[in-house]
């Protein structure tokens, strides 16, 4: 199959997959608030940060090892990916064990990230499960590394989807008919172990020689540009764990846990989004891994300017969605008990739409290797994120920490990344690029005011007849707005015959 084609089944399948989990993920959120108190929402989301934490054990050994993989996948070399995976075998061994045993050793001071701990019982044990649920998908699911990286994500797509959707259904069983949390949290165990066996398995029987005994080897060099890559990988997990990490722990401390569970809410709805539009480019990652294996970094950089017009068009109308119908969703779905107020959904859309914004530069950077020349950037981020956000917490609460994040992202990725992708892949000047974010973000705030304005017309009274002609407006008026503004651009002439060129082929299937 072509790298087209590769990429198109993979975002087919990824879709409907993401699409399917949400919408029996929701329906599971529904119930967990009706048979459950908020507090242990906010007490799930700060124990998966505080594994999170602990996931950077990892170092970042799995990018390395992903990048490592597309060159020898693309020229069918299977004694070098027997070497690659042995070395991955071990060193997610060790890691599965460090993360056992520290999650485990962290126990006894759960207390400490409290600012009052909550009369729900059996923390302990909940917190253990949590540790084990993590602890063993790095015995288990190392190997869908291979088949991601052989631009067969579909694949890993049909079985994470397929459990999680079975986890779903299954957790709501058991908190209509019991609704203990430790029988809940016992049924994501159980899912997270089956879906990783059967990944495996499948691994197993693709690539039938991962399964030999073999001698093959790694030489002097290639260990060197492995450890050089996890060396740089170690600082950007380190910072990405503690920006994206330490929220709900940030939150939980300063602020509040029922706050930290009202904010799950909003993040579930972001996740759900932004999970469907990132399968653009999480689907593609290993395709441009393989072409600039083929042709170098040059011969890719057109594709990024058609993703860069794609991200600003599709995050920002996203982004539009989510910040006119975050609160009247949340309303009808949770009540109005579960909403925060506009200038926190304001925030929480602002940290999607740059983080959006980033995709096709991340995607690149990865995809071309360029882990070592911006390894200090993500602890910058990390230090600024956890001061502001901590300084700002105690006097304007979720609003403060959200802010930490955007100024943590304005100070630090918003320009280091880009320079890294066009000064050590492209070699290129920036400006061009700076330009077209400008723009592209001018017309998105354009589209906003114009949706803004005939929102404000309709008088219909909070219903679900409102809600659904709201939804009809923001569907419709951001994408006239870009329409109007974008169609004599080359690049959108040039991502629409890519368009018509996939509905063609598609269609003669």
């Amino acid at each position: 199959m072509s790298r087209l084609d590769n990429s198109v089944r993979n975002i087919k399948f990824g879709t409907l997959g993401l699409i399917l989990s949400y919408f029996s993920g929701f329906i599971a959120r529904k119930v967990f608030v009706m048979f459950l108190s908020l507090e242990y929402l906010g007490l799930s989301g700060l124990f998966s940060n505080v594994l999170t934490m602990l996931s950077l054990a990892e170092l970042g050994f799995g990018s390395a090892i992903s990048y490592s993989l597309y060159k020898p996948l693309a020229f069918k070399e299977e004694q070098k990916i027997q070497a690659l995976m042995k070395l991955y075998r071990k060193a997610y061994r060790l890691i599965g064990t460090l993360v056992l045993v520290l999650g485990f050793a962290f126990t006894p001071f759960l207390h400490l990230l409290m600012r009052e701990v909550p009369p729900i019982p059996h923390l302990s044990v909940i917190y253990s499960l949590y540790v084990i649920n993590s602890g063993s998908s790095y015995f288990l699911g190392y190997k869908r590394t291979v088949i991601i990286a052989d631009q067969k994500a579909y694949i890993n797509s049909i079985y994470m989807y397929g459990f999680q959707i079975l986890k779903h259904l299954l957790q709501i069983v058991v908190l209509v008919v019991t609704g203990n949390y430790i029988l809940f949290l016992l049924v994501m165990l159980a899912c997270t172990i089956g879906e990783n066996l059967a990944i495996t398995l499948q691994v197993n029987s693709r690539y039938p020689y991962l399964k030999e005994k073999t001698d093959a080897f790694l030489s002097r060099d290639e260990k060197s540009k492995i450890k050089r890559n996890v060396f740089a990988l170690t600082f950007h997990k380190v910072g990405g764990v503690l920006v994206n990490g330490t929220d709900n722990i940030i939150l939980v401390r300063f602020v509040s846990l029922f706050s930290a569970g009202l904010y799950a809410n909003y993040t579930l709805i972001q996740g759900a989004v932004g999970g469907i539009v990132g399968l653009l480019f999480s689907s593609i990652t290993a395709s441009i891994g393989n072409l600039a294996a083929e042709r170098g970094a040059l011969g890719s950089k057109s594709l990024f300017d058609e993703l860069n017009f794609i991200s600003a068009w599709v995050y920002g109308f996203t982004a539009l969605c989510l910040y006119f119908l975050y609160n009247p969703f949340i309303s009808l779905w949770l009540g109005r008990a579960y909403l925060f107020p506009r200038s926190v959904v304001f925030a929480i859309v602002l940290n999607y739409y740059l983080s959006g914004m980033r995709r096709p530069v991340l995607v690149f950077k990865d995809s071309l290797g360029l882990f070592w020349y911006d390894r200090y950037k993500a602890l910058l981020q990390a230090a600024v994120n956890l001061v502001v956000s901590i300084l700002l917490a105690r006097k304007y609460g979720v609003l403060g920490v959200l802010i930490g994040s955007s100024v943590s992202t304005l100070t630090t990725c918003f320009w280091i990344e880009p320079y890294v992708v066009y000064r050590f892949g492209f070699d290129e000047a920036l400006g061009k690029y700076f330009f077209q974010y400008a723009l592209y973000t001018l017309v998105t705030l354009v589209a906003g005011f114009a949706t803004f304005a005939t929102l404000s017309l309709i008088k219909i009274p909070n219903t679900v007849f409102r809600f659904a002609v709201s939804l009809l407006a923001v569907l419709v008026i951001p994408n006239l707005v870009y329409l109007l503004f974008f169609h004599r651009l080359p690049l959108f002439k040039e991502v629409l015959a890519i368009l018509k060129r996939l509905v063609s082929s598609e269609t003669a299937r």
